[in-house]
C-alpha cells in the first residue's frame, strides 16, 4: 500500500484536521486544556494522573447531560497540576458547554479562589477559547474576579473561601480546591470541625438536583474533610456516594516508581520525603495520613560529636522555657526551667540541628534568676537569647527581660499554637538523622527520654526549647534556600 507523502496533503486536509481537533477540544477536557493553553513560559505537560482526571471529568459531564449527579474526591500531592486541571480550566470549559449553569469555586481562602476564578474568566477572552465556543462572551457588567457571568445567559461563576459566605449561591458544578490552609489548621480539632460544618452546611447544600461535585485536595489529617466523607459514606446510606481518585507520589504501579517523572526527578520526590518527615510525607505526598502517636521525634539516628568538632560558623541561640508560675512549681512532679544552647544550619538543601548544652533547674525565682544571669555570661555576647511566650506563661518574656536587664537583649518567640504543631518542623530533621549532640553530655540521657516520649510524656520543656529555637531561626529567613529548587 503506497504511503502518503507530505506533498499529497492538501489545504482541505489540513482544514479538516484542524476542524476535528476543535471538535475534540469542545467535549474532551484534556484536549480542551491543550487547545486553550496560553502560558508560553511553561509547556503543557501531561502525566498519567492528568489523563485519568480528565477522563473522569469527561465521564462526569456526560452523566450530567443524562441528568445524573456525580460526586468526586480527587487527591494528589502538591505541585502536580491539580488546580490547573480543574479550578483554573474546568469552570470556563463547563460554562462553554452549559452557558445557563452555575459554578461555585471554593478553597481555604477567598483570595486563593479569586485568583483561580480570574484565570478561568480570562480564558474565555482568549482566541483559542473563542474558536471553540464562539457564542460565549462575558457579561460586560460582571468583570469581578470573584463573580462573573455569561452574556445573554444565566451562567455564572462565584468564588469564595470555604469559611466565607455562600449565601444566595447555588451550583451545577461545585469545586472545593484545597480546603486546608496549613499544618496548624489540620492539627486543630476546632478548625477541622469548622471546615466540616462549612462543607456540609454551606457548600454541599448549594448543589442543584443534578450537579457535579468535586473535592480536590492534598489530605492533611485522618479526620479532615476527606476522612469524614469516607466515614459518613460508611455509616449513613443516604450520604452522597463519592468516587475516589488517589494518585500517591510514589508507587510500584508507576513505570518509574514516581507519579510525575515528566516534571519531577526521583531525587525531587526523595528530597520531599526528607524535608517533610514520615508523618508529613504520608499525608501530603502519599495521600495516606496516619494518626500521630508518641515517639514523634526519632532519636535513633542522633549524630554524636565532641564539641570541639562542631562547625565554627554556627549562629547560636540559648532558648529558655520558664517554669515561673507558682502553679507550675507546686505540682507533685514540678515543671522545669530549661535552657538549650542550639543552632540550625542548612547543608545540601537539608536542615541540621546542633545542640551544645542543656540546662534544667527547679529553683525558686531568686536562685533561678542568678543561674540564668551566670549562664548568659558564660555563653557570651554573641549568643542570642530567646524565650517562648505561651498562653500559660505569658509574662515569661517580661520576666526574662527583668532578669537580664542592661545585660542582654531577649527575643520573644510567640507560642500560640498547639505544641505538636510547633514541633512539626523538627520531625523531618530528626527523621533524616540531622540532629547533632555532644558525646557523653551529662544531660543527654534525660533529654533523649523526654524527646522520645513527646507528645505523650509528662514534660516537654526541652522540646519547647527546640520548637522555639526553630521558630526564632526561621523568622530570620534562614529556610529560604530549601525551596529554591
Amino acid at each position: 500500500m503506497p504511503q502518503t507523502r507530505i506533498t499529497d496533503i492538501t489545504d482541505d486536509d489540513i482544514w479538516k484536521l484542524l476542524y476535528l481537533r476543535r471538535l475534540e477540544a469542545v467535549d474532551n477536557h484534556l484536549s480542551f486544556m491543550s487547545y486553550t493553553w496560553t502560558n508560553r513560559a511553561t509547556p503543557f505537560i501531561v502525566g498519567y494522573h492528568t489523563r485519568q482526571i480528565c477522563a473522569c471529568i469527561d465521564y462526569a459531564v456526560e452523566k450530567f447531560r443524562q441528568g445524573k449527579s456525580t460526586y468526586w474526591v480527587i487527591t494528589l500531592p502538591f505541585r502536580h497540576g491539580k488546580t490547573e486541571i480543574i479550578s483554573r480550566k474546568l469552570p470556563a470549559h463547563f460554562l462553554g458547554l452549559f452557558p445557563d449553569c452555575k459554578v461555585i469555586l471554593c478553597g481555604h481562602t477567598t483570595e486563593l479562589t479569586k485568583g483561580f476564578s480570574k484565570t478561568a474568566r480570562n480564558l474565555i477572552k482568549t482566541r483559542g477559547y473563542r474558536k471553540l465556543f464562539p457564542d460565549i462572551e462575558l457579561d460586560p457588567g460582571s468583570f469581578s474576579g470573584a463573580h462573573w457571568k455569561i452574556k445573554d445567559h444565566e451562567g455564572e461563576c462565584f468564588s469564595s473561601g470555604l469559611l466565607g459566605s455562600l449565601s444566595g449561591q447555588g451550583y451545577h458544578l461545585g469545586l472545593l480546591d484545597d480546603y486546608c490552609r496549613n499544618r496548624a489548621d489540620a492539627e486543630s480539632a476546632t478548625m477541622r470541625e469548622k471546615m466540616w460544618d462549612a462543607f456540609t452546611n454551606d457548600f454541599m447544600t448549594r448543589g442543584a438536583e443534578v450537579s457535579i461535585t468535586i473535592v480536590l485536595a492534598t489530605p492533611w489529617h485522618v479526620d479532615d474533610i476527606i476522612g469524614r466523607i469516607r466515614q459518613s459514606q460508611n455509616t449513613d446510606p443516604e450520604f452522597p456516594k463519592f468516587n475516589f481518585l488517589k494518585f500517591p507520589a510514589m508507587s510500584d504501579r508507576y513505570p518509574t516508581g514516581t507519579l510525575f517523572p515528566e516534571r519531577f526527578s526521583k531525587k525531587w520526590y526523595t528530597q520531599r520525603r526528607a524535608i517533610l518527615g514520615e508523618y508529613g510525607f504520608l499525608s501530603l505526598m502519599q495521600l495516606d495520613p496516619k494518626k500521630r502517636g508518641g515517639n514523634m521525634l526519632n532519636t535513633e539516628c542522633l549524630v554524636r560529636h565532641r564539641v570541639e568538632e562542631y562547625p565554627k560558623n554556627l549562629r547560636w541561640f540559648r532558648v529558655w522555657d520558664l517554669a515561673h508560675t507558682a502553679k507550675e512549681r507546686a505540682k507533685q512532679d514540678p515543671d522545669w526551667t530549661s535552657g538549650t544552647l542550639l543552632a540550625f544550619q542548612i547543608q545540601d538543601n537539608m536542615i541540621h540541628l546542633w545542640i551544645k548544652d542543656v540546662v534544667r533547674m527547679r529553683e525558686n525565682a531568686p536562685k533561678r534568676d542568678t543561674k540564668i544571669r551566670m549562664i548568659a555570661k558564660l555563653d557570651g555576647p554573641y549568643v542570642k537569647i530567646g524565650v517562648g511566650g505561651s498562653v500559660d506563661s505569658k509574662d515569661a518574656i517580661s520576666t526574662m527581660r527583668v532578669i537580664l536587664k542592661s545585660k542582654r537583649m531577649v527575643y520573644s518567640v510567640p507560642e500560640n499554637r498547639d505544641k505538636v504543631v510547633r514541633a512539626t518542623p523538627l520531625e523531618p530533621i530528626f527523621q533524616a538523622g540531622n540532629v547533632h549532640v555532644p558525646i557523653n553530655a551529662p544531660w543527654l540521657k534525660d533529654w533523649i527520654e523526654e524527646i522520645e516520649a513527646f507528645p505523650l510524656g509528662t514534660h516537654d520543656d526541652q522540646v519547647d526549647n527546640l520548637s522555639a529555637g526553630y521558630a526564632l531561626w526561621d523568622s530570620q529567613g534562614n529556610t529560604d534556600a530549601l525551596y529554591e529548587a
